[in-house]
């Protein structure tokens, strides 16, 4: 009665078994060789040189001097005056 069911239906399974079958596989793309990517060549550092000659140091102010100095790797600080500043930067 039940294979009769299924076949009302439409569920009827044949007798025989479907044979297995391996699945068509798609052609890998070859790989292609990744070529190494230059490294862009390092500049020699130019040493530093005194900015102080193109500068106008009496124009500038307290604070601008004191950020010229630090960006120049002169000691200075804040308690200084204009003219301590001025002379320490001339001086390197």
């Amino acid at each position: 009665m039940i294979k009769w069911l299924k076949s009302l239906f439409g569920f009827d399974t044949p007798d025989t078994p479907v044979i297995a079958q391996e699945p068509v596989k798609a052609p890998e793309p070859k790989a292609e060789q990744a070529k190494p990517v230059a490294k862009p060549k390092k500049q020699a550092k130019k040493p530093a040189t005194k900015k102080a000659a193109t500068v106008d140091l009496d124009s500038m102010k307290k604070n601008e001097l004191l950020a010229h100095a630090k960006a120049n790797g002169i000691k200075a600080n804040a308690s200084m005056n204009k003219a301590a500043l001025i002379k320490a930067i001339k001086n390197g």
